[in-house]
Order: structure tokens, then C-alpha cells, then sequence
């Protein structure tokens, strides 16, 4: 079928992430259910309405590459995730990497806004030996998964390895524990412009026409 044809499947929809860590699977919800949804508490797959995705058992729904939402005058808006994420970036000729949402040591915050107010960049501190550190388009940025498969690396695969077992390792940490890890992110606080507060966002998409 012809994606302009399946324009009004995705009008007024949005995309809610299960907070299973075993699942992690997007569900696709109405403007209705989802704004039902409760983002002061976790969010899982036996919660949709649509029977027909409301197991983690069941696989995810199919959905369009980024490009063709904006050939049809759509706009893809990211929520805003939370400071001290364990998450994964995906990056040209390299596997998916594992980082840590953190604090710029220079600019003192760990994410940037478009001119909408929407979230354009994260701060990201990679893992592995050594850490090194970046500033992300939120486009390639996503929780990590203790499930995710390794992926093939064909340069510097000691440092893939070693950042894929310190994942492991922060799986179970919480934000403010593994912000403790970020040694990059410390290195020049007194060019920090402030404390950044850690402020929990449940993490979904939304499309809109422009």
C-alpha cells in the first residue's frame, strides 16, 4: 500500500515505548488512550486497548522510516528523556553504541530544544575503555536493551567490548548512580552554568501534520 494512503493510520497517534526492560516494544496508541496515560508511573504493552498489541509476546507494529513521514507532511516530535539514561546511539559504520545522558562539563545541561521547543540534541557520554563524549542528534538515540545482540565491529572491537560489559554492569544502576560514572561530564565543573535537574519523562512519539 502506498504510504500516502496510510496517512490517517498515523493522524492523531502516538507512539508509547513498554517499560518492561525485557520488552521495550513501541505501541501505537490513539490521542484518546494516550492521553490516559499516566507519565508519573511506568507504562507496559497489557495496558493497550488494541488487543491485538497488548502483549510483550507480540511483535511490534510496523511503521515508516523517518524520511517518508516528512515527504508526507508529517513532523516527528521526541519526548524528552530523562538525565542519567543508559541508552544507545546509533552511529554510521559502527554498532550501537551504549551511553549515559549527562551533563555538557562546559555548557552545564545535557539536552537542546529546536526553535518549537522540541528535543533536538542529547549529551552523551560513551562507554567503554576510554569514555569519550558527544552531542547527539535525539534521532539516534534510544534505551538501551539487555537484550540487544552485539553487533559487528570491525574496528576497535576491544572498546566495543568493554563498553557493552560496562552497560551491563550500569543496567541495574539508577540515573543518579550511573551519572557517578561519568567521569567526562566532571572534568570542568566550574564551566557549568548550573545544576541540571533529573526530571523522569515517559518516552514517546508523536506525529503531526505541517
Amino acid at each position: 500500500m502506498d504510504f500516502s494512503m496510510e496517512n490517517n493510520m498515523y493522524v492523531n497517534k502516538v507512539w508509547v515505548q513498554c517499560e518492561n526492560d525485557s520488552c521495550l516494544k513501541w505501541r501505537l496508541l490513539s490521542s484518546e488512550d494516550a492521553a490516559k496515560v499516566d507519565h508519573n508511573e511506568p507504562w507496559y504493552c497489557y495496558m493497550n486497548t488494541d488487543s491485538r498489541h497488548n502483549e510483550c509476546s507480540i511483535s511490534e507494529e510496523d511503521f515508516p522510516e523517518e524520511s517518508q513521514f516528512h515527504q508526507s507532511g508529517f513532523k516527528i516530535v521526541y519526548s524528552q528523556l530523562p538525565l542519567g539514561s543508559l541508552v544507545l546511539v546509533k552511529l554510521q559504520n559502527w554498532p550501537s553504541w551504549p551511553g549515559i545522558l549527562c551533563p555538557d562539563p562546559f555548557k552545564g545541561k545535557y539536552v537542546t530544544y529546536d526553535l518549537d521547543g522540541n528535543v533536538e540534541q542529547y549529551h552523551i557520554e560513551f562507554l567503554g575503555d576510554p569514555h569519550s563524549r558527544s552531542w547527539i542528534n535525539a534521532t539516534f538515540v534510544e534505551h538501551y536493551s539487555i537484550t540487544l545482540k552485539p553487533g559487528k565491529c570491525k574496528n576497535k572491537k576491544k572498546w566495543y567490548i568493554s563498553a557493552r560489559q560496562e552497560a551491563c554492569r550500569l543496567y541495574g544502576y539508577s540515573p543518579e548512580q550511573r551519572l557517578e560514572m561519568c567521569h567526562l561530564s566532571k572534568q570542568d565543573k566550574s564551566k557549568a552554568d548550573g545544576k541540571v535537574a533529573l526530571v523522569a519523562k515517559k518516552r514517546v512519539r508523536s506525529w503531526f501534520m505541517i
